[in-house]
């Protein structure tokens, strides 16, 4: 029995030992499968993350044609194309790789690229399109391109901008000479009739340059000086041969429409002024100046005929080369010396003897003044005793007035009280005789109503009274009887006709009066 159980001890651990054996080995066999596969992924898989790109170089194939640097499909060398982002598979017997970052072109900026490879430019031309060997025409954008460094170079320069009150004159800088100042066509270089507005533009520096002027509405001034060298005035050779000089002020404009042509004939908004305003001045100042002598000068109306014709002249002359003139005024005219002293010195002269004979004049008037004085004091203390002397008689004869008019005044008092009394006697008789009328005719009035109230009564002296009687009476009282009971005076009233229950306000009679009622007054 022992001896089974170590056999099949023995046995058992035999066969533990065999499956750990194996494995160990299968373990070793997948690792060992894993190494290799691993290796194998990186060796034919390559990642190219975010914002880059894989170059492909290929190590077999035909050879490069003569001036091309990057490779086609088949060929030996740096492939044209390249993979973005992401896994790709490359048998790295035949291919190596490289991961480069994409081109990146910022905001405002632009890329001028240089293709190291290709044909060969034919003499005379400066950029090359897709497939040539030089700076390509086509420009990048802002943004990011897949672009395979191996090939291309690429150069990072400013967007063209235009700033307000500006406007961009184009110059084609490749092509043929042309047979006028502008580039008619795109093969002859000059500078072009468009212009740009204010704003951003993409625009290839190595074919065009931009000229930037500034448009609006210039002041241009000269001044005269003692010194020569500072001076900027226009001067001329008057009638007569006299030098003048001119202090003048010029506003000027260049259209934008305009700035093209005078760009193409002068180059520069400062050459414009020097060569067509400054010549242009100077040149019309001599060509007028000559027909006004020096005292035109010094008159008003001829001054302005000349102001007048050097401006017209100028707008007209300015208008035929592309420049607007706004105004032109002259400040000054600067007459020699030579020509005013003369005048002056005259002048002075003149003006010394009008003042001497001023002064004279003053003085024969201060002695005449003088004399008016004491005349006018004089005259003042003859006035003065005549005023008093008047004031004196004035005076008394106010006085004599006084006195005779208070005695008039007294006479018309007596008078007028003396009328005033005979009317109040009038006027007493009149009211007298007045009153006595009226008492006869009331008494007479009352006399004949108490005759015609006799008449009424039928001349019956009671029923008079009685009336008279009634009328005295308060109209407030009342009389009322009343019935007493039956068998009374009282019962046989109605049958005579006769009822004395009188109404109170107005109200009917009572029919029925209470028994128990008694006659009274109230």
């Amino acid at each position: 029995m022992a001896k089974t159980f170590d056999d099949l001890s023995a046995r058992w651990g035999a066969t533990g030992r065999y499956w750990r054996r194996q494995a160990i080995l299968w373990g070793g066999v997948l690792l060992v499968l894993l190494i290799a596969f691993l290796m194998m992924w990186n060796s034919f898989f390559v990642y190219v993350p975010p914002a880059h790109h894989l170059v492909i170089i290929a190590k077999e194939g035909e050879p490069l044609p003569s001036g091309e640097v990057l490779a086609e499909a088949g060929q030996k060398g740096i492939l044209r194309e390249v993979k973005g982002e992401g896994w790709h598979f490359v048998l790295p017997i035949f291919y190596e790789t490289s991961v480069e970052p994409n081109t990146d072109i910022p905001a405002g900026k632009l890329g001028i690229v240089t293709a190291r490879g290709g044909k060969r430019l034919l003499a005379g031309r400066i950029l090359a399109d897709e497939g040539e060997q030089g700076i390509q025409r086509k420009l990048l954008l802002p943004g990011s391109y897949r672009l395979n460094r191996k090939g291309y170079d690429v150069e990072l320069v400013n967007a063209t901008t235009i700033t307000l009150g500006h406007v961009g004159v184009l110059r084609r800088l490749l092509g043929r000479d042309g047979k006028t100042r502008f580039a008619e066509s795109p093969e002859e270089k000059g500078i072009l009739r468009q212009i740009l507005q204010p704003g951003l533009y993409y625009i290839h520096t190595k074919e065009y340059k931009v000229i930037e002027e500034e448009v609006g509405i210039s002041q241009t001034s000269f001044h005269h000086d003692a010194d020569p060298a500072k001076s900027t005035a226009i001067t001329f050779t008057s009638k007569g041969g006299f030098q003048i000089s001119l202090d003048c002020t010029i506003e000027w404009e260049i259209l934008p429409k305009d700035m093209p042509s005078l760009i193409a004939e002068y180059g520069t908004w400062k050459n414009v002024e020097r060569n067509v305003i400054d010549v242009q001045a100077h040149a019309i100042g001599r060509d007028k100046g000559v027909d006004y002598g020096v005292q035109n000068f010094l008159e008003g109306s001829k001054r302005e005929e000349f102001q007048n014709d050097f401006r017209d002249e100028l707008i007209k002359v300015c208008q035929a080369k592309d420049v607007t003139i706004r105004s032109a005024f002259i400040r000054n005219i600067v007459i020699p010396e030579t020509y005013l002293k003369p005048i002056r010195d005259k002048q002075i002269a003149a003006e010394t003897e009008i003042t001497n004979k001023a002064k004279e004049a003053t003085a024969q008037s201060e002695a005449e003044v003088e004399r008016e004085e004491k005349m006018i004091a004089q005259r003042s203390a003859e006035v003065a005793a005549e005023t008093a002397r008047m004031v004196a008689g004035t005076e008394r004869e106010v006085e004599n007035i006084a006195t005779r008019t208070q005695a008039e005044i007294e006479k018309l008092k007596a008078e007028y009280g003396a009328k005033i009394a005979g009317l109040e006697a009038q006027r007493t008789q009149v009211l007298g005789e007045a009153s006595a009328e009226a008492s006869k005719l009331k008494q007479t009035a009352e006399n004949e109503l108490y005759k015609l109230k006799m008449e009424v009564f039928q001349n019956q002296g009671d029923a008079f009274l009685k009336a008279s009687l009634a009328e005295s009476l308060n109209p407030n009282m009342v009389l009322r009887l009343f019935h007493s009971g039956p068998g009374t005076f009282w019962t046989n009233l109605d049958s005579k006709g006769m009822n004395f229950m009188l109404p109170i306000g107005g109200s009917e009679p009572a029919k029925n009066p209470p028994p128990a009622a008694k006659p009274g007054l109230r």
